[in-house]
């Protein structure tokens, strides 16, 4: 394929590209997993704003924390880390508010 001729030609077909990766819903499924940091962060501001969580969603989260606990009962930054006190604290405090 050619190279775009201008920064705009670039811009519409990067839309073009992205547009095709979009799901019917509107927004952009991908597989995310590992990181530990990104939920409790999640469930901390759903906290602060005084966001209200499902039963449901608060279940499956519990869950997703708790199958990736180490054996030492604590938690890394990623799901193959070794347990670190950010980590633990972090995906400790997030159940909790749960």
């Amino acid at each position: 394929e050619e190279r775009p001729k201008d920064p705009v030609e670039a811009a519409r077909r990067a839309i073009a590209f992205f547009q095709t990766l979009q799901d019917d819903d509107g927004h952009w499924p991908a597989d995310y997993g590992g990181p530990m940091f990104l939920m409790p962060g999640l469930i901390f501001m759903c906290y602060i704003t005084g966001t209200e969580l499902s039963r449901h969603h608060k279940e499956e989260m519990i869950r997703y924390i708790t199958n990736h606990q180490n054996d030492d009962g604590g938690w890394g930054i990623h799901i193959e880390a070794r347990s670190d006190l950010f980590g633990s604290t972090l995906n400790y405090t997030a159940m909790r508010i749960l």
